[in-house]
């Protein structure tokens, strides 16, 4: 055989990255010649070539000049080299040394590595860590081999054990208080023998079933034999019925044994399945909405398009990506899109109507619009634009009438996707939440409390915000509504910046005031106490969060006039925080605006306070105002006239405590399709003693229904099949008056009042938004099971007979003789759709049911007198209307019977 080798190198003259390649070359033809076989595919030396490749450690090839010869792909990106690793063949080790000294938090560490390979000799086995600036650190091992001639060679082998050093760290720290640790803890020895086990571990292995208890001491004693052997510590996952937990395994060769450590995680595994169905859910509501949704950067270059949009330009999302918006325009338009986005760089939003032109199409369409400027921290700004193809309203009429009905429309649908968002984010929330609190109940550590108390601060946090949006949509939409309630309006307001009189103080802010009650003796108003609070409270906690530690906030109260009717008063709160400039005054109040561009990292918030509480204020007939001087503070007033009235006779009674055992033993239906809200609801309910039934859908709650009495239905809205307001029409239409007119609760992630209100015409009784506040839903499911009202009363119509009780009995008999005639008549007249001749029946029994006390009926009366006038959305309702009308009717004449029955006895 030919001998093609090539002369070693000297050490004083490394090898050039050319010769390098030739030495290799030639060593591969060698290798041809003397293993012909080996250039075949599926030959060893193919199969090592491949393995080499797949590898994720690093492997690097020195010869005995310490020059490199091979390299892997996995080692560049360990090192943290640009390139490939094959620009290192040819190289002298020293000058990988030159270029990762700098990365190196611990340069001596490489040095040793360094110095391990300039030994004369054959070398012996090395292996070191080297920690990277990067938070890395790596695991290197020189191997000192020699070929089948005996030349030496040295492999460099290297691994990240960053994740490794992690656990071991943690482990390390759970392994100090194992007899106090809630987790099981347990030690085995070679011989599988059970070492040690602490309190938590015996108590989960009394509570295995025996077969369970088998199979889990078989598995961990095969995981127990591997780390013996591999001698690394080593993390499995663990499903045991249907908890889960993160298993660690730390060898001791010492002792020869190891360490068993189980940490479940059955908690946090519900809730990332439950927040990634709700972010498909919320793609998946992206990608199906009739609405257009558009992305662009503050130079109007797209980021993304949803179907909608892109179906109506004809363009596929990756075509448009990284064109100008303006490209889909027509000519004529193009010009005027630069100052589009100039007002939206300004304003923070925009709307109107736009005109695109489709791919390969001459037609024109017009897009109602509304964009948003968002600012995030560590991101760049980029514009949300949500629109809706108004053409054929525009090429149809071009009037003022159809621009303000395309308006409105849009601003429905803006309301619509809010509140299907809010709904989509409101219910996993529920879940997140619900779940949280129960595990704040249960034995934690110090650091599972910690966590635990994040996610719920979090989860509150996200709950403000999703409100603080809600009231900004009602606002823009004109569907703000107030509650107006008679109310004494000192105790109101000072009630409700306590716990922030309490912030400050914890800050070290100096809080003071004048209370409203020192100018004004008599403060019983009408007016939304919950909104007036909320005003307050805004101002407020703006002043303390803007202000610093050792500032002062001052909140004064104060009646300007009075008059027989009504108060004039103001409230004022001034700060000496950080101030607002006067360039920033005039914009402060618009939405998504905070005074500075940083103001949101460093302090937090959305920028929608203010704008709510201006809003507000204004709806109540005042005006909100602003002085303010940087660096020095700020002073936020409003002022209000509210009519007065007259405290009532005595105030209602206080909200029961929470839990007071008012609920135990009661019969409950839960109607609820997500599978996680009902394990919420199932573990709070059940605390309170409730014996609670689930059903999944409409039909099983109605079977449910059907088969056992309830003391309370709690009924979800978005229910697959029948949504909850037609599982209520149905249960109102029962034919046992009992089941009939049980208690319906709705539990709904909808937050709009308007969506209340049909709750509440559909036949429930009340309704709590989610994330339910627990007192909250006690209070209210209390106050539900409390006897009400009787059917009817009698009072009105024997004061009519002045004492002559047989003129009573006269009425009661012509009530149930001819009313029952009367009802059949208004069911026809319904079933056919015959509105206004429902309304003139409503109208002649109304006298009665006025004279004989039927309180109840009085709102389905007033409903149906208005349906020929105003008919509702919901062609449904009169149906139901009447069904709930004609069911408390009969209640009605299946009882007063008894009233003649007390005479004859």
């Amino acid at each position: 055989m030919p001998d093609t080798t090539l002369p070693p190198s000297s050490a004083s003259a490394p090898l050039t990255l050319e010769a390098a390649h030739q030495q290799i070359r030639a060593l591969q033809a060698e290798l041809a010649l003397s293993r012909p076989q080996a250039s075949a595919p599926g030959t060893p030396n193919t199969y090592l070539t491949v393995l080499l490749a797949s590898l994720r450690e690093g492997l690097l090839l020195l010869d005995e000049h310490n020059v490199v010869v091979a390299a892997n792909d996995a080692l560049a990106p360990l090192l943290e080299i640009p390139g490939p690793a094959a620009g290192l063949v040819g190289l002298p080790f020293t000058a990988l040394e030159v270029s990762l000294t700098p990365l190196l938090t611990d340069p001596a560490a490489f040095q040793a590595i360094a110095a391990q390979l300039r030994q004369p000799g054959p070398g012996t086995h090395y292996k070191g860590k080297l920690p990277l600036r990067s938070g890395r650190v790596l695991e290197v091992d020189l191997i000192p081999q020699a070929d089948a001639q005996g030349q030496p060679y040295t492999v460099l082998h290297c691994c990240d054990v960053t994740e490794q050093q992690r656990t071991e760290a943690q482990l390390q720290s759970l392994s100090r208080s194992p007899e106090q640790n809630p987790n099981p803890v347990l030690r085995y020895g070679r011989q599988r023998q059970r070492l040690y086990a602490n309190p938590a571990a015996e108590q989960f292995a009394a509570e295995l079933p025996e077969d369970e208890l088998e199979r889990l001491r078989n598995l961990v004693h095969d995981w127990c034999a591997l780390a013996l052997a591999s001698g690394a510590t080593s993390r499995h996952e663990l499903q045991i019925q249907n908890r889960y937990f993160t298993t660690y395994l730390v060898p001791n060769a010492a002792e020869d044994c190891v360490s068993v450590y189980l940490v479940e995680v059955s908690d946090l595994k519900e809730i990332q399945h439950a927040l990634a169905d709700r972010e498909k859910r919320y793609r998946d509501l992206q990608h199906y909405t009739q609405a257009m949704i558009c992305t662009h950067t503050l130079d109007g270059t797209v980021l993304s398009l949803n179907p909608s949009l892109t179906n109506l330009l004809g363009y596929t999302e990756q075509e448009l990506a990284g064109r100008n918006v303006a490209s889909v325009m027509p000519a004529e338009d193009q010009a005027a899109f630069a100052d589009y986005l100039a007002r939206v760089s300004r304003d923070g939003e925009e709307q109107g109507v736009q005109r695109v032109q489709p791919k390969n199409s001459a037609a024109i369409h017009h897009l109602l619009y509304h964009s948003v400027l968002v600012r995030e921290a560590g991101q760049e700004p980029y514009v949300i634009v949500h629109s809706h193809d108004i053409s054929e309203r525009i090429d149809s009429e071009r009037t003022l009438r159809q621009a303000k009905r395309a308006a409105e429309d849009a601003a429905r649908a803006r309301t619509n996707f809010l509140a299907n968002m809010s709904h989509e984010i409101r219910t996993p929330l529920n879940g997140v939440l619900g779940m949280a609190a129960r595990l704040d109940k249960t034995a934690l550590n110090p650091q599972q409390r910690e966590l635990v108390s994040i996610i719920r601060s979090s989860g509150q946090h996200l709950l403000t915000v999703i409100n603080d949006v809600l009231d900004i949509a009602k606002i823009t939409s004109g569907k703000l509504e107030l509650n107006v309630e008679s109310f004494n309006l000192c105790d109101s307001m000072g009630l409700a910046i306590q716990p922030l009189a309490l912030q400050a103080a914890e800050k070290g802010i100096q809080f003071e005031g004048t209370p409203l009650r020192n100018s004004c003796p008599y403060p019983w108003v009408q007016g939304d106490a919950h909104r007036l609070n909320q005003i307050l409270i805004n101002l407020v906690s703006n002043a303390v969060k803007f202000t610093p530690a050792g500032g002062r906030v001052t909140v004064v109260g104060e009646m300007l006039t009075e008059t027989a009717d009504s108060l004039t008063v103001e409230f004022r709160v001034t700060d000496t925080g950080i101030g607002i400039a006067p360039e920033k005054l005039e914009h402060i109040f618009e939405n998504f605006t905070q005074a500075y561009a940083d103001t949101s990292r460093n302090f937090g918030g959305t920028g929608l306070g203010l704008s709510i509480s201006k809003a507000l204020v204004e709806q109540m007939g005042g005006v909100l105002t602003v002085t303010s001087q940087p660096q020095v503070g700020s002073t936020f007033a409003f002022r209000l006239t509210l009519p007065r009235t007259t405290a009532p006779a005595s105030t209602a009674a206080p909200a029961a405590a929470y839990d007071t055992g008012a609920l135990r033993n009661r019969r409950m239906l839960l109607v609820e399709d997500n599978e996680i809200n009902r394990v919420v609801a199932r573990m709070l309910l059940e605390e309170w003693g409730i014996e609670l039934d689930e059903a999944e859908d409409g039909p099983a709650a109605l079977l449910r229904l059907e088969q056992n009495t309830y003391d309370l239905v709690l009924m979800d809205i978005q229910l697959p099949g029948m949504n909850g307001m037609v599982v209520t029409g149905a249960i109102r239409q029962h034919a046992d008056p009992v089941k009939a007119n049980v208690p319906i609760m709705a539990l709904t992630a909808n937050a709009f009042l308007s969506d209340t209100e049909q709750y509440l015409a559909a036949g429930m009784n009340d309704c709590v938004a989610k994330p339910f506040d627990e007192t909250l839903l006690f209070e209210k499911m209390v106050r539900l099971l409390t006897p009400t009202a009787p059917l009817y009363d009698l009072t009105q119509l024997r004061t009519l007979a002045r004492g002559k009780e047989a003129f009573v009995h006269t009425l009661i008999r012509s009530f149930l003789k001819n009313m029952p005639d009367t009802l059949t008549e208004l069911q026809a007249t319904a079933a056919a759709g015959n509105w206004t001749e429902t309304a003139r029946l409503v109208h002649h029994i109304k006298p009665n049911l006025v004279s004989f006390g039927v309180s109840k009926a009085a709102p389905l009366v007033a409903e149906l007198e208005q349906v020929p006038l105003h008919p509702p959305i919901d062609a449904h309702r009169p149906q139901q209307a009447v069904a709930e009308l004609t069911a408390l009717v009969g209640q009605v004449l299946r009882a007063l019977p008894a009233e003649l029955a007390a005479v004859a006895l």
